[in-house]
């Protein structure tokens, strides 16, 4: 028979004259074993190199459940489904669109935060186009590239949302294409027919302001919508709905601003006629809403 050494060697911490009693726990399996006998610890054991436990030897758990003891609770037993799922191709758009304003902040930082100024400052943006500033006009473009990345990316979250029925057109990557291709087709179509007008009429240096103002508005939109972009592709917390609500209500008050400064270029004409400023806003600005508003609830 063989003694646990374990068990008695736990017997030395305890203070007392009396040796404590051997306890025998394990079974030797060979029977040839030497004996080893410890005279201060009272016990006696085998070498073997096979040995069989008979009984366990109790061990406290340090083990700590991290899930117990905080203010944190499960809302629900079972995982939560996304009720949708970002396209894979839907983030690196999102990080070109950061990259320009990184290196618009970077390499035209101060002709960045002149055009944000102008924003609010209709003598500053006559003043740009009266000194035909280049590097403005160049920052102006890029962050017009970039409007209408985030104006088609918002249009085809409201597609997928509403589940708009495009053609045949699925909700991939060929849908963002397509909404791109529409809104660079339509403000390029728009600017070459002011740009020809005011060739007609002699008015390059009021539609140069006038388009100016319509590409630092278009901007100044881009930027605000990139964070509603964001929350309808990833939020989960907010709903939908009212972010697309919210956006669509900025849109449209960035619409009717644009007009007014459009107002405020033919003001400045010598030979302003309220008639041809009624026509220009019925056929270029107010008809194409009117149109896009009935193909969506078409």
């Amino acid at each position: 028979m063989s003694v646990d050494s374990l068990n008695s060697i736990s017997n030395t911490l305890s203070d007392t004259v009396t040796a404590p009693a051997s306890r025998v726990l394990l079974t030797d399996t060979s029977g040839i074993a030497s004996v080893n006998v410890d005279s201060a610890l009272h016990t006696y054991w085998k070498t073997d190199s096979v040995i069989y436990f008979n009984d366990t030897v109790p061990v406290a758990s340090k083990y700590t459940d991290i899930y117990k003891g905080h203010l944190l609770h499960p809302t629900g037993a079972e995982p939560i489904a996304r009720s949708h799922v970002s396209p894979i191709w839907f983030f690196p758009i999102i990080l070109v669109v950061l990259a320009v304003f990184a290196a618009l902040r970077i390499f035209y930082n101060k002709y960045f935060s002149q055009m944000l100024v102008a924003f609010v400052n209709n003598n500053l943006t006559n003043q740009i186009v009266r000194d035909e500033n280049i590097l403005v006009q160049r920052a102006s473009v890029y962050l017009s590239i970039v409007f209408n990345l985030i104006a088609a990316l918002f249009l085809y979250l409201i597609s997928v949302y509403y589940g708009w029925e495009i053609g045949g057109i699925g909700i991939g990557f060929s849908r963002f294409l397509f909404f791109a291709v529409i809104v660079s087709a339509a403000y390029t179509l728009k600017f070459l027919i002011l740009k020809i007008s005011g060739w007609l009429f002699n008015l390059d240096r009021e539609m140069a302001t006038y388009i100016f103002n319509t590409f630092l508005i278009n901007n100044i939109l881009g930027i605000a919508l990139l964070p509603f972009v964001c929350l309808i592709a990833y939020n989960q917390m907010i709903s939908a709905s009212w972010l697309i609500l919210i956006a669509v209500i900025l849109a449209g008050t960035a619409f009717a601003y644009r007009m007014f400064r459009g107002v405020l270029v033919g003001l400045s004409m010598p030979s302003f006629s309220l008639l041809y400023l009624f026509l220009y806003l019925c056929t270029l600005e107010i008809a194409p809403l009117l149109i896009l508003i009935r193909i969506i609830v078409s």
